[in-house]
């Protein structure tokens, strides 16, 4: 008897258009698509990417912002057997040229960026050094040449073929490539496959109890892991996505009251301005049954606010753009600060030597590649442990606990300070309503501890007054040497501290400064 055929993420999301025509898939960029529309959206751009020359393994580049068209041109690669590999749709003609090279990109599905004021130029920067690439484009301005038009809207204004079921790749094959600047900024390209993803993300909507009901927020880069695997998931179950290019906390809560929105997902940073503007007279988020945290710790005065003002279920997710990852809805582990209790030699902490270390000691957090197999894009399959460059430890009974960078440690007069840490005792601070840490150089100590907070509105922090409150619960060289009260903390699209533009903000502004006399 011949054996079932291992699923792929096509076979997924083709299921779900076979089960619940009618029922609505995804909302945004002024669109609203049923599953059966999103298959013949499928369909239709489909058989343009193979009039275009799109074979299996070739890969397409995808830099469009949170709307259909990203979600129904990552599905139409599949079903092409081609390689999805989504970028930010704000990239510059630079890193889109750099992301096209790195994969040998066959094609690009481009929408020009809006806060440009030449919108098309970087797809002009990318032609002029890649002059085969096929484009397809997302958009109403005039098109070079050789550049293909299409929509949602437009495409549905042509007869198309009828949805597939599947597409021509295989369990084995490449489904996606995640591309992440890692901490280097050099653009690294991880490969996910087909019967892995599908595997994996449908075990998720199994254990979250995704189903058709469900109706969720996706404001969370899909160009980004997290992001696509959250709305790979929803629609695995059958739920319906509701896209918002960019997040915004008040467009956020009324879109919860409007679309009666169950599942919304974030980092710290969009919790803690959710509640900041939850008002609730206004908003009506009675909806909403469950949270997914990730990219940061989340303090427990914050987990037990989303708990008690929003009235969800929680889980932390701990992972990357490699694929590899622990969660748990545990709401002891929570508490205590673990991400979860990963499977059984799946994780290993070990030293610099890359050898394993007792139980309950520090050292860099690494994944067992015969779990996840993390590969990179033309590379050689490693049957090992892949490093994460994070620091952690494991307890006696399992529980991950995560501590931060290697490479963000601050280096003060020779021990090691983790930011982290520093971090989350200072959201713990009254009148603090977000903060980051980061090392200056000092000719002294190599590097000084400097705290960047933004206050509640009202309050008005002195470092005198942080370093009394965490005297509690720091040692003297973690104390921070310098303050810098922002507006806000820059974070990127995902919710992380953006160190660059931190660096660069707090040259501008005065510093509090410890007196050493």
């Amino acid at each position: 008897m011949q054996a079932e055929k291992a699923p792929t993420l096509a076979d997924s999301i083709a299921r779900s258009w076979q089960r619940w025509p009618d029922r609505t898939a995804l909302i945004g960029g002024g669109q609203r698509l049923t599953y059966a529309g999103l298959g013949h959206a499928v369909a239709g751009l489909a058989s343009i990417l193979r009039g275009l020359g799109v074979a299996p393994g070739d890969r397409v580049v995808c830099s469009v912002a949170n709307r259909c068209e990203f979600i129904v041109a990552m599905v139409a690669a599949w079903q092409c057997g081609a390689v999805h590999v989504g970028v930010d749709y704000q990239s510059t003609g630079a890193e889109l040229s750099a992301v096209v090279e790195l994969t040998g990109a066959t094609a690009l599905i481009y929408e020009p960026s809006g806060g440009r004021a030449t919108p098309m130029g970087a797809l002009q920067a990318v032609r002029r050094g890649h002059p085969d690439l096929k484009v397809v484009a997302v958009t109403d301005h005039l098109l070079p040449d050789l550049c293909v038009r299409w929509s949602v809207a437009t495409g549905a204004d042509h007869d198309v073929p009828a949805p597939q079921v599947g597409g021509a790749a295989g369990a084995d094959d490449p489904a996606i490539i995640f591309i992440s600047s890692g901490t280097t900024g050099t653009p690294k390209a991880t490969m996910g496959f087909h019967g892995n993803l599908a595997r994996r993300w449908q075990g998720l909507a199994g254990w979250l109890r995704f189903g058709p009901e469900d109706v969720h927020l996706a404001q969370l880069p899909l160009s980004h892991g997290f992001g696509l695997m959250m709305a790979v998931a929803a629609l695995i179950g059958g739920g319906r996505l509701v896209l918002l290019e960019r997040f915004n906390a008040e467009e956020a809560l009324t879109l919860v009251g409007a679309e009666g929105i169950t599942v919304v997902n974030g980092a710290p940073a969009h919790f803690t301005l959710l509640l900041n503007r939850l008002d609730a007279d206004r908003h009506k988020v009675d909806s909403l049954r469950f949270s997914v945290g990730t990219a940061a710790p989340f303090p427990p005065h914050l987990v037990n606010a989303i708990w008690e003002r929003l009235g969800v279920d929680f889980m932390f997710m701990y992972g990357s753009s490699e694929g590899v990852g622990v969660a748990t809805t545990d709401t002891e582990d929570i508490l205590r600060g673990s991400v979860g209790r990963p499977e059984p030699d799946s994780v290993a902490i070990v030293g610099e030597d890359r050898q394993p270390l007792p139980v309950g000691s520090t050292g860099e957090v690494a994944f067992s590649r015969a779990v996840y197999p993390v590969r990179y894009w033309n590379s050689a399959p490693d049957s090992g442990w892949y490093y994460s460059g994070d620091l952690g430890h494991l307890d006696e009974e399992g529980r991950l606990y995560i501590h931060g960078r290697i490479k963000h440690q601050i280096d003060r007069g020779g021990l090691k300070v983790d930011p982290v840490e520093v971090e989350a005792a200072l959201l713990r601070c009254p009148g603090v309503a977000d903060a980051a840490v980061v090392g200056q150089p000092n000719p002294v100590l190599g590097e000084t501890v400097s705290a960047c907070v933004a206050p509640v509105p009202g309050e008005h922090p002195t470092l005198d007054g942080l370093r009394a409150a965490l005297r509690q619960t720091l040692a003297p060289f973690k104390l921070p040497e310098e303050l810098f009260v922002l507006d806000a903390i820059p974070r990127t699209r995902i919710g992380k501290v953006d160190l660059p533009r931190l660096r660069e903000v707090i040259t501008t502004v005065p510093a509090q400064r410890l007196d050493r006399r």
